[in-house]
């Protein structure tokens, strides 16, 4: 029998909803205070190991200040405590690398704008930097290994008992099996006209019965479940009333599964304004902190890589401006976020020409209009680091789709399904389908494709720790390719 009825189904073993949700707070409660006091402890730390005083002077309390109020701003906009138990430890390291390091770096700009750079204790800092990144470190250590015996303990796993089983149910159900760090468990379902076909085999929830099992269901295991997900169609409302009303006496928290498939959704999510829900089908980055801390992100690299490379900027410049006559930038129209057109900077590596009017003509291999020069820049990608200024102007990202002509845009958007999502975001200087080998020429539709595919997965992946192994794979990989010509 396929759908059995409640009667036939244990009771599941499990501690009170109660106790699971204040284990979760109490955990929650626990990471930021361990961060409140190792941020000052160790600013006191390296003072005593560098001055041998706990107590600062005047100037250097200023400091304190000015790096606590950075850590503030930094942790608040970067999502170093929401959802922390759904990354890896690795992830969540990196998270507070990033945030820590940009804590810092924004710190170094305050400095320099206030010219007390001079009289910053600059050993202080380092050690303060290290030792409260160890710190902070060593309790997301601890904090996990208390989070895996509480989980086997039941205290920190939310049980969810599904309503139908669409699709998109059965997918997370199936995710939340493969990642039991994210700390929920699927109890089974109950079934509704409409369902997909599951076979009795590990990937398929359990049955528990009927829709007109439920309500028995419920009075039957009080407490013993956190939350109520309900996957029935959209189309008709008449289902999910019946079932509100049916349940109308159990407290329960109760969460709807929209059936997306087919709607070509890019990081779906809900949003609320004023009394008023939405489901948002097609969006950017999912939330508003994360563009924030990407800006923040790109203001940091784009900045320390313009001050580093100023001397190399300067020599490029100048074998651009030898190589053959014309200036040494080359600017042209892409289209950038929201579609909307900017001017993309790069080092000039052809001879000056006129194309025709509306066309635009990819370099190829041994392509007459490229200088000497020019090879060796398209070939080393240093061609693009003026584009670290498109980045600083805000029409650029360091990390994000690679911007296309405006020519190409127009028509590959008539040809490419879901082509124009890459404008969901900034483009980058570098990008997903970059470190992939996805770079230069685009002989056929096939090789644009694969890097629309790269870019449609960046967007709906996307993290700080994404953006960061980006960077480390270009500086190892892309800059040492030879597709471009």
């Amino acid at each position: 029998m396929l759908h059995g009825s409640v009667e036939e189904q244990p009771a599941p073993q499990s501690l009170p909803a109660r106790r699971r949700v204040e284990a979760r707070a109490a955990l929650e409660l626990a990471l930021r205070i361990g961060d409140l006091l190792a941020i000052p402890a160790m600013a006191v730390l390296s003072h005593m190991l560098w001055y041998g005083s706990a107590a600062p002077d005047a100037s250097q309390r200023v400091v304190f200040g000015a790096v606590i109020l950075s850590a503030i701003v930094c942790f608040a906009i970067a999502p170093v405590y929401r959802q922390w138990r759904a990354r890896s430890l690795l992830s969540d390291l990196w998270l507070l690398l990033m945030a820590w390091s940009v804590t810092f770096a924004l710190f170094s700009v305050y400095a320099v704008l206030a010219d007390v750079a001079g009289s910053v204790p600059g050993r202080w800092l380092f050690g303060w930097y290290l030792m409260g990144l160890v710190a902070m470190s060593g309790t997301r250590v601890l904090l996990r290994v208390q989070l895996h015996r509480l989980r086997s303990q039941g205290l920190d796993r939310e049980r969810v008992v599904l309503v139908g089983l669409r699709a998109p149910a059965l997918k997370l159900h199936r995710l939340l099996r493969g990642k039991p760090e994210l700390g929920k468990e699927v109890v089974g379902y109950f079934h509704v006209q409409g369902d997909i076909a599951v076979r009795r085999d590990r990937d398929a929830p359990r049955p528990l019965g009927e829709l007109a099992d439920l309500p028995r269901y419920l009075d039957a295991h009080r407490g013993e479940f956190d939350q109520l997900w309900v996957s029935l169609p959209m189309g008709d409302a008449t289902p999910i009333k019946d079932m509100l009303k049916q349940i109308e006496r159990f407290p329960v928290p109760v969460r709807l599964i929209p059936d997306t498939t087919g709607l070509g959704v890019l990081n779906p999510g809900v949003h609320q304004v004023g009394d008023v829900p939405m489901i948002g089908v097609r969006q950017g980055l999912a939330e508003h902190n994360f563009r924030l801390f990407k800006r923040a992100e790109d203001l940091v690299v784009a900045g320390m890589a313009v001050l580093l490379l100023l001397p190399l900027l300067a020599i490029l410049a100048l074998g651009v401006k030898l190589s053959s006559p014309g200036p040494v930038l080359f600017r042209q129209r892409r289209h950038g976020l929201g579609g909307k057109e900017f001017w993309m900077l790069k080092f000039r590596s052809m001879r000056v020409h006129e194309e025709k009017s509306g066309q635009i003509t990819q370099a190829t291999r041994d392509d007459p209009r490229v200088t000497r020069f020019g090879a060796f820049l398209r070939r080393s990608s240093l061609d693009e680091l003026p584009q670290f200024f498109n980045v600083l102007g805000g029409s650029m990202s360091v990390v994000g789709p690679r911007p296309h002509a405006v020519q190409h845009n127009n028509h590959y958007e008539r040809v490419i399904e879901r082509y124009m999502h890459r404008h969901y975001v900034k483009p980058g200087i570098t990008g997903w389908a970059q470190v992939h080998g996805l770079r230069g020429e685009t002989p056929d539709l096939r090789s644009m494709k694969k890097r629309v595919q790269y870019d449609i997965d960046y967007i709906r992946r996307w993290s700080p720790t994404l953006d960061v192994r980006i960077i480390v794979l270009t500086a190892l990989k892309v800059l040492g390719q030879k597709s471009a010509y």
